[in-house]
């Protein structure tokens, strides 16, 4: 079965960078409290413009990928990314290699 990840592409807005650092580490904390702890976030920052960011956001089945975009938290976490950002380019990916 396939392991689903998002990865998302951010630019965040100019001096919004600590407000945006603080909302993806509440979103972290609130995807390891969903139940079964279903999701990571790994959030890394470019060398060439600390404005660029992407996250990673891993989950073990699509299952627990929807229930994270159900979960109320997590969904205004995510759209208080978005207003923190210039850009946001989201995408759905699945995990080859490795497997598990």
């Amino acid at each position: 079965m396939d392991r689903p990840c998002t990865l998302t592409s951010w630019r965040v807005l100019p001096g919004q960078v600590d407000a945006f650092l603080d909302t993806a580490r509440q979103l972290a904390e609130v995807l390891r409290q969903l139940p079964g702890a279903p999701g990571n976030l790994t959030l890394i920052q470019s060398v060439e413009d600390p404005a660029v960011f992407h996250s990673i956001g891993w989950f073990h089945s699509e299952g627990e990928l929807e229930a994270m975009r159900r979960d109320t938290a997590a969904r205004q976490l995510l759209e208080h990314l978005v207003t923190l950002s210039a850009e946001c380019r989201p995408s759905a990916h699945r995990v080859i290699y490795p497997d598990r």
